[in-house]
């Protein structure tokens, strides 16, 4: 008999943490969220500010960064419950909670060296800082090994980065980010602060979900060599291993948003009357109801499947990859059909479902684009056979 992740059933101090988590969304952030204006496309900082003091006062806080930095200390498997159980709102892209509950900790947590985790990690927790991560580029996302064109060259204590970045969610507002470049040894990792002369945002990028990035340009950014991450050449090495986090973040948000869909669909399908009868009693409703709730349950236990392997030190890139790719074309089917069950509703923004429908889509492609997620899958399970020297890719 092959070994299990969990049991059927939670254990009692998991019920308590989702539970603790929904009462708060429900409690808090939703009645805020439909205080705001329709036409803005996040939670604005006054509204933030006294709700992030809350949460962090019953020990809602940066969920999965270590307790010894003053993180929450969740492993992966108990942060794939709470991201869940805290997505279930309007905002809860690109963040859970719309930032409610902190940013998770940026990739020097992983790699960084002591002073880099100080001034970033550290600062991050306590203040609320923010970061960004700037990878893709004109030339592509998917393929950083041979899209990446930023350079960074050693010049004596520091590096001059020149290059355009693409897409970059967050450069317009946080404290730092976090930049690939190509280097001598191949791609590398830098941290740079926000205010760095010669790295500017040029302009937002208006896409479909509410949430715009940027691009930003660095025109000879020069920065102290001791901001580099890791090892110089070691950088797609550090993205594969923050990837499998963020996936499941992407898996487990995806997850939340779908059973609030199905909770708002089912509530209006037993409520909702047509020709006399209640519209729960017609199969074109059943029918999507009923995919709907066998699709979630499919994804959420294999997204903590793959959480379940992170935590036991297991390379858990395959299974975050198909926890992602699953979790979140289900979210889109599901959102979609409960959309076509309260029809003209559905499309209003007084419910958040329209909002979720234009996240999920963009979904789809951050983190790792559906396609290239199941080519990484089905070289996984056809070996050699399904690659060739000219068609690699970075999963």
């Amino acid at each position: 008999m092959s070994e299990t992740p969990v049991g059927f059933e939670l254990p009692d101090h998991l019920v308590a943490l989702r539970d603790t988590v929904e009462n708060f969304v429900r409690d808090e952030i939703v009645p805020a969220e439909r205080s705001l204006d329709p036409q803005l496309r996040a939670i604005p900082h006054d509204v933030l500010a006294p709700l992030q003091k809350r949460a962090r006062a019953i020990g809602l806080w940066c969920f999965d960064a270590p307790e010894e930095y003053g993180g929450g200390g969740l492993s992966a498997f108990e942060f794939v419950i709470a991201v869940e159980a805290g997505s279930k709102h309007r905002f809860c892209f690109p963040q859970p909670g719309g930032g409610v509950f902190g940013h998770p900790p940026p990739i020097v947590l992983y790699s960084g060296s002591p002073e880099q985790i100080e001034r970033y990690v550290v600062n991050s927790i306590e203040n609320g800082s923010y970061g960004f991560t700037a990878i893709a580029e004109a030339t592509g996302g998917s393929d950083p090994a041979r899209a990446i064109r930023t350079t960074a060259v050693r010049d004596g204590d520091h590096y001059v980065l020149n290059g355009t970045k693409m897409w970059i969610t967050h450069a317009d507002y946080a404290d730092y980010g976090v930049i690939y470049a190509r280097t001598e040894n191949g791609i590398s990792t830098f941290v740079v602060d926000a205010g760095t002369e010669g790295m500017t945002v040029r302009r937002s990028l208006p896409v479909l979900r509410d949430h715009w990035p940027t691009e930003l340009a660095l025109e000879n950014c020069r920065i102290p060599a001791s901001n580099l991450i890791g090892e110089e050449g070691k950088g797609l090495e550090l993205a594969g291993r923050w990837l499998q986090r963020a996936r499941l973040l992407y898996a487990a948000r995806a997850i939340g948003v779908a059973e609030e869909a199905l909770r708002i669909g089912v509530e209006w399908a037993q409520q909702r009357e047509t020709f006399g009868a209640a519209l729960a009693t017609r199969q074109a409703v059943q029918f999507p109801i009923a995919e709907s709730r066998m699709e979630i349950n499919a994804a959420r236990w294999l997204t903590w499947e793959a959480a379940w392997e992170l935590d036991r030190g297991r390379d858990a890139r395959l299974k975050a990859a198909m926890a992602k790719a699953l979790a979140v074309d289900t979210a889109s089917r599901v959102v979609d059909r409960m959309i076509q069950i309260l029809g003209a509703m559905g499309l209003s923004r007084e419910l958040p479902l329209e909002c979720w429908f234009r996240d999920l889509r963009t979904a789809k492609i951050l983190e790792g684009a559906s396609e290239m997620l199941r080519i990484f899958i089905s070289r996984a399970e056809l070996g050699p056979a399904a690659s060739s020297k000219k068609t690699r890719s970075h999963s």
